[in-house]
């Protein structure tokens, strides 16, 4: 997974620096696609980094109000990027700096933002689909779908047209409240 322990280090250090840089709390699909964006580590190394930063008390894991796993950099985590930060120097580093500015934009919004496609126990598809500002999650809907395939194209609908889909589904609502109303 790794050539060597230094190796295994500046990859350690290099997730203490993207949740730094980013200065958000991040789910594990958003830090991996940052730290996988470049191209220059795998992810099974990545996972089991962060795991190591996790036990270190280095990166916090901690719920959202929906029970979404989001990890953040810790005081300690910070402390152990500037002692070590040298070992992240150069290319690498400037790569990943270059990368999170470009992208910047899209990264926080996919943490406010997202969608994910998944499968029950008993094989039934949903969507869910949500809003997070924060760790509070604002909107998060849960919704049963034919298969896979609709689900990606709603996930894709949902991250490029949130406000609007958000909109008609209030105004569904408020007009059935208000045709209800209006039979009283």
């Amino acid at each position: 997974m790794f050539e060597n322990s230094e190796q295994y280090t500046a990859n350690k250090i290099l997730i203490l620096f993207v949740l730094d840089k980013l200065g958000i709390r991040m789910t594990d699909n958003a830090l991996s696609a940052v730290l996988l964006g470049p191209g220059l580590v795998n992810y099974f190394t990545i996972q089991e980094c962060r795991e190591d930063l996790i036990a270190k008390e280095c990166i916090a894991r901690e719920l959202d109000s929906s029970g979404c796993v989001l990890f953040s950099i810790t005081k300690k985590g910070k402390e152990r990027l500037a002692q070590m930060k040298y070992m992240f120097s150069g290319g690498l580093g400037a790569r990943y700096e270059a990368y999170i500015d470009e992208n910047r934009d899209a990264l926080e919004r996919s943490m406010s933002v997202d969608a994910d496609c998944f499968e029950d126990s008993n094989g039934n598809v949903y969507v869910r689909c949500f809003v997070r500002e924060g760790t509070n999650c604002i909107v998060d809907v849960k919704l049963p779908v034919a298969d896979r395939k609709d689900g990606a194209a709603i996930c894709e609908e949902w991250k490029k047209k949130t406000s609007a889909l958000y909109i008609q589904l209030m105004k569904i609502f408020y007009d059935s409240i208000k045709h209800k109303e209006e039979k009283v």
